[in-house]
C-alpha cells in the first residue's frame, strides 16, 4: 500500500485501554469490514466487537454504491453488536451521533448528520454508515459500518463531488486511533447510560445536529424528487418534510440530495 506514511493504528489499537466488554481486531487490509463482521458475526464473536482495517479493496456504501479511500487515509470501521433491543436504523443513528461528538470534542469542528446516514462538515460529506440486522431465530445481529474520511487530501477528493475530510477542516493531520477511541467512549457511554436505546436523549441529539434543518431541500424518494423544509426526524427513522404547498410529507426511504 504503497503512497502514504502509516499512521500506526494498528500498534496503537493494541496498546489503547478500551471501555471495558469492547474487543477490536485491526487487519492492514480487507475487502471489506461489513464482510468480515458478518462471517464473525455467524462465528459467534462476542457483542462489541470492533474490525477495523486500513484500506479496504470493496468498501460499500448506501444503495450498492462504492465507497474508495486510499490506504491509511481513512477510520473503516464494521461494530458488531449482539441482542440489540432497537431496530437496526437506530444503531445508525447511534454511531452518527457517537462520531459527530467524537469530531467535536477532538478537533472543535461542527459536524452535521445528513439524513439518513452521512456525517457533514461545512456542507460536505465526511462519512457514511450502513447498518444491517440478521437473525438466527433467539438473537438479533446488527452490523454497523462506517467509513470516515480522515486524512485525504484535496487532491485525492476532487472525483468525489461533495466531500471532505477531518484533516482539510481542521487544518492538520487526525490520529485516527485517537478518533476511533473517543467514538468507542461515546458508544459506550450510550449503551451503557440507555442500553434500550428507547428515551428520548438519543433522538434529541440526532435532531439536534439534523442537516438541513428548517431549510429547503431537495429529497429523492424512489423515483421521485420532492423540494420542501426540513421540519426533523422521527423515532422512526423518518424524515418529516414540510412541501411547497403547505402539505406535510413523512419520507420512508429516501436521501436528502446536495
Amino acid at each position: 500500500m504503497p503512497g502514504r506514511a502509516d499512521d500506526q493504528l494498528g500498534p496503537f489499537l493494541e496498546r489503547v485501554v478500551l471501555p471495558s466488554g469492547w474487543h477490536v481486531l485491526h487487519e492492514p487490509s480487507v475487502e471489506s469490514t461489513m464482510d468480515l463482521a458478518r462471517e464473525a458475526a455467524r462465528g459467534g464473536w462476542p457483542d462489541r466487537t470492533l474490525f477495523v482495517t486500513d484500506y479496504q479493496s470493496q468498501g460499500r456504501g448506501r444503495q450498492g454504491r462504492v465507497w474508495v479511500c486510499p490506504p491509511y487515509a481513512g477510520l473503516l470501521t464494521t461494530v458488531l453488536l449482539r441482542r440489540p433491543a432497537a431496530p437496526p436504523h437506530t444503531y445508525t443513528v447511534l454511531v452518527a451521533v457517537s462520531v459527530c461528538e467524537a469530531i467535536e470534542r477532538l478537533l472543535a469542528l461542527e459536524p452535521a448528520i445528513k439524513w439518513p446516514n452521512d456525517v457533514m462538515l461545512d456542507g460536505q460529506k465526511t462519512m457514511g454508515v450502513l447498518a444491517e440486522a440478521s437473525s438466527d431465530g433467539r438473537e438479533q445481529t446488527v452490523i454497523v459500518g462506517f467509513g470516515i474520511n480522515v486524512n485525504l487530501d484535496s487532491e485525492e477528493l476532487a472525483e468525489l463531488p461533495n466531500a471532505t475530510s477531518l484533516s482539510i477542516q481542521a487544518g492538520r493531520q487526525v490520529h485516527r486511533g485517537e478518533l476511533l477511541a473517543l467514538i468507542v467512549e461515546r458508544l459506550d457511554s450510550w449503551l451503557r447510560d440507555d442500553r434500550h436505546l428507547k428515551t428520548d436523549a438519543l433522538w434529541q441529539a440526532w435532531n439536534g445536529r439534523l442537516w438541513g434543518r428548517d431549510q429547503r431541500v431537495r429529497v429523492r424518494e424512489g423515483e421521485q424528487e420532492l423540494t420542501g423544509t426540513v421540519l426533523g426526524g422521527e423515532r422512526d427513522g423518518t424524515l418529516l418534510l414540510r412541501l411547497t404547498d403547505g402539505g406535510i410529507r413523512r419520507v420512508v426511504a429516501g436521501e436528502v440530495l446536495l
